[in-house]
Order: C-alpha cells, then sequence, then structure tokens
C-alpha cells in the first residue's frame, strides 16, 4: 500500500499489472510449499505470464489464511497466489486490469496443460 510502504518488505513490493503474487513467508503462515512453488512458476512461465513474489516484512508480524490448515491436513500440494489488489474490502478495492487475466492463464496451464 503506498500509505504503508514500510509494511512490505522494500524487495518484494506488488505492483499493478505485474502478475499474480505468490505469498510466501519464513514462519509458513501462508499455505506456499515449495513443490507448489515449482508448479506455479513453470506453469506462469509455459503461459507467458508475469507473477511477483509476495514476501511480508519479516520485522512485523503479517496474517494468516486458512491456508496452511488446510494443507496440513489434505497433505496436497499448495500455493497461496492471488491478484495483488489495493484497499481490499473496500468499496474502491482496486487491481491492475491484467493481473486476473495473467492468473486465469497460469491455472489454466496447471489445469488444463499447454
Amino acid at each position: 500500500h503506498p500509505n504503508y510502504a514500510e509494511r512490505h518488505d522494500p524487495d518484494h513490493r506488488p505492483l499493478p499489472n505485474g502478475g499474480p503474487t505468490l505469498k510466501v513467508n519464513v514462519n509458513q503462515r501462508y499455505a506456499t510449499d515449495s513443490t507448489g512453488i515449482a508448479v506455479f512458476t513453470a506453469a506462469a512461465e509455459r503461459a507467458g505470464a508475469p507473477w511477483q513474489p509476495f514476501v511480508s516484512n519479516n520485522a512485523m508480524p503479517c496474517g494468516t489464511s486458512i491456508g496452511p490448515l488446510t494443507a496440513a491436513r489434505l497433505g496436497v500440494t499448495t500455493v497461496d497466489v492471488g491478484v495483488p489488489g489495493l484497499s481490499m474490502h473496500s468499496a474502491r478495492e482496486l487491481c491492475g486490469v491484467r493481473d486476473p487475466g495473467y492468473l486465469a492463464a497460469i491455472l489454466t496451464t496447471i489445469m488444463v496443460g499447454d
């Protein structure tokens, strides 16, 4: 968020139209595992779609998702991925116009193949 730049790792700030974000956290607060990263990044390359790593600032706590619990119980390869947005849950929430298409292309490549 431009008003809270200090909340992001300075080397991993998500940008609109830079592609979907793949969330990773040193404390495993997101569901992403190494196999999931490999599958996702290979699919992005095959789809010709950009993606961005989302790394939370290690100096401050971050939220979590239900992903780690679900992944642990199901035992499936998992990625915590999404379209970067500004003002989440706001009536004025917005995202880059290209990012949903990039994510769709990557997920289609994973689910359907090349």
